[in-house]
């Protein structure tokens, strides 16, 4: 009789302890993607506010000039120049009479 007790007691033991396991490596990975996406979401963030400076800085803020501005952003090639509304990552350039006059967050 206290043979099965403590064969009881190490298979209750082993399977703590592998649940433990379990929940911990899958604690570990989740906070690994969460971190991940976090960090692209301030990437994102930080170019466009590097990309709001240089153009406040360094242009009139016409339109023409924040186009030639904007000519090294990744996402260049999708703006549309012919609208009034320009989408950067995370905000959007509004133009009126091809001046700009109002920055407005996407998200």
């Amino acid at each position: 009789m206290i043979k099965n007790k403590w064969r009881l007691a190490f298979w209750i033991s082993i399977l703590t302890l592998l649940i433990v396991i379990i929940i911990g490596l899958y604690s570990i990975f989740d906070q690994g993607v969460t971190i991940t996406y976090m960090r692209d979401g301030y990437t994102n963030t930080e170019n466009d506010l590097n990309s709001l400076v240089e153009i406040i800085n360094e242009t009139n803020l016409t339109k023409s000039e924040i186009e030639t501005k904007l000519k090294t952003h990744r996402f260049f090639e999708f703006m549309d120049f012919g609208q009034d509304t320009i989408p950067l990552e995370r905000v959007s350039l509004i133009f009126e009479r091809d001046t700009l006059r109002k920055i407005e967050k996407q998200w």
